[in-house]
């Protein structure tokens, strides 16, 4: 606080006071401006003398005392409240000290650098709250003055410097909320944490550390403005608009899913605080689901299989396969049914390369040698072999590839036809060579397209 000059501590009293007058006579100030226009003049009588009443009220040497004696007893300052867990209890508030010795791998209100406190109470003292909150300066409040116990505040509270030091220790006492009896209350929850529980059997023997979990509000309240200005700032409100415009450059913009509310203190959430009063009572809450584990499918060979083209394969790609019998079923010769069946045929595709692949890349050299696969799928998912010794003339017939790769298509084509016919037993003879060319033509097609990205599925 070294910028803080004399004349703005001496004046944060005033100022705060001119801004409580201001806040709340603004509605009869407007009324008098009308008034005086109008020549009113039992208007202007009436309005003038609430207002003098008002200005009274507010005045250093009405408000300060009323602060200090009434309404600094009647408030619970803390970082941490009782009534968070609950709106009826009335256990004490907790001010977090910084300087409490906790692990630096513990995270919660010790991590942030919060310019907030809350407080409870009786309604009608909540503005000695706004008081302690009034900023002096941009990095400055009047709660930190009364911390620092600066002197030019501390003159500026009444002119009987004894009568200062008092009230300025009433509130640094309200402030600090040092609990040295502390109270909980029946509707606040515990936790019993057992410290023998392995030195002996007996029930009765354990001792236990009663836990009285409190509402850390100052931690939620900064996340709830945080998250807020993420949601709700102009820059992010105008990069999601803007999204859709190609005469605007386009910004990244921030969207937070799954996002739930906690509500606290029903329609009243001011009974619980005055930072829950100021969120509307909203908590946000941020997703904790535990993870989704997909099952992964990995294909198994066996040795005594003779071609990858059987059940295995049938599993690995069958929701493909699926949406392949669903465009089947659908007889309409349109545009979209054929296009849909056209995307999974090539869904299907896509998984028979790629479970190739994982083949092809993650067996060792030579592996189709223990495996009863026939010779053109060794030479298909066995390419390493063709580098050991004495495979040159698997290495040769490998470079021959018009014949094993039009034994591949072949035999896809083929097992395409039979889980065809299969499924449609009452037009299993539909499926003949014609569909059976057609399946080969799409597995050339989609064989082509791997070749042109540089991917070629049988090098």
């Amino acid at each position: 606080m070294n910028n803080i000059t004399p004349e703005l501590a001496s004046g944060a009293v005033k100022d705060f006071l001119i801004s409580q007058y201001d806040k709340k006579t603004d509605t009869e100030q407007k009324q008098l401006a009308k008034a005086i226009e109008s020549n009113d003049f039992d208007k202007i009588t009436e309005l003038k003398t609430t207002l003098a009443e008002a200005k009274e009220k507010y005045s250093v040497a009405n408000w300060i005392p009323d602060a200090a004696t009434r309404m600094a007893k009647q408030l619970n300052f803390g970082t941490h409240i009782s009534k968070g867990v609950h709106p009826d209890a009335k256990g004490d508030n907790v001010s977090f000290n910084m300087e409490n010795s906790l692990p630096q791998t513990i995270v919660g209100t010790r991590s942030i650098d919060s310019s907030y406190i809350d407080a409870n109470g009786n309604a009608a003292a909540l503005p000695l709250a706004a008081f302690f909150d009034f900023e002096v300066n941009e990095t400055t409040k009047i709660r930190d003055l009364i911390l620092a116990d600066n002197p030019d505040f501390i003159a500026a509270l009444i002119g009987d410097e004894a009568l200062a030091m008092m009230y300025q220790q009433t509130f640094k006492n309200a402030l600090q909320n040092i609990i040295t009896d502390p109270v909980t209350h029946e509707r606040n929850k515990q936790t019993l944490w057992v410290t023998n529980a392995y030195e002996g059997m007996n029930v009765d023997s354990f001792d236990y550390i009663n836990v009285i979990p409190l509402y850390p509000s100052v931690l939620t309240h900064e996340v709830y403005q945080h998250i807020n200005h993420l949601k709700f700032s102009d820059e992010n409100k105008a990069a999601r608009d803007n999204r859709f415009k190609k005469s605007v450059e386009q910004q990244p913009y921030i969207t937070l899913n799954d996002l739930a509310t906690l509500q606290l203190g029903g329609t009243k959430p001011q009974n619980v605080s005055l930072l829950m009063s100021k969120q509307g009572g909203r908590n946000y809450l941020l997703p904790s689901l535990p993870p989704i584990i997909k099952q992964e499918r990995s294909f198994k060979l066996s040795k005594s299989a003779k071609t990858i083209f059987g059940t295995a394969m049938e599993y690995n790609a069958r929701e493909a396969i699926q949406s392949i019998f669903k465009s089947i079923k659908d007889t309409r010769n349109i545009v979209d049914v054929r296009d849909a069946r056209k995307r999974a045929i090539d869904e299907m595709l896509y998984q028979i390369f790629d479970t190739a692949e994982i083949i092809r890349s993650t067996m060792p050299a030579g592996w189709s040698k223990d495996y009863e696969f026939d010779y053109c799928e060794q030479l298909w998912l066995d390419p390493k072999r063709a580098d050991l010794d004495g495979e040159e003339e698997f290495e040769a017939d490998r470079e021959e590839d018009d014949s094993w790769h039009s034994q591949i298509v072949h035999r896809f084509a083929r097992w395409l036809n039979t889980l065809m016919q299969a499924e449609f037993k009452e037009i299993a003879s539909d499926f003949g060579d014609a569909e059976h060319l057609e399946w080969e033509r799409e597995i050339e097609d989609m064989k082509k397209r791997y070749e042109r990205a540089g991917k070629g599925v049988f090098l």
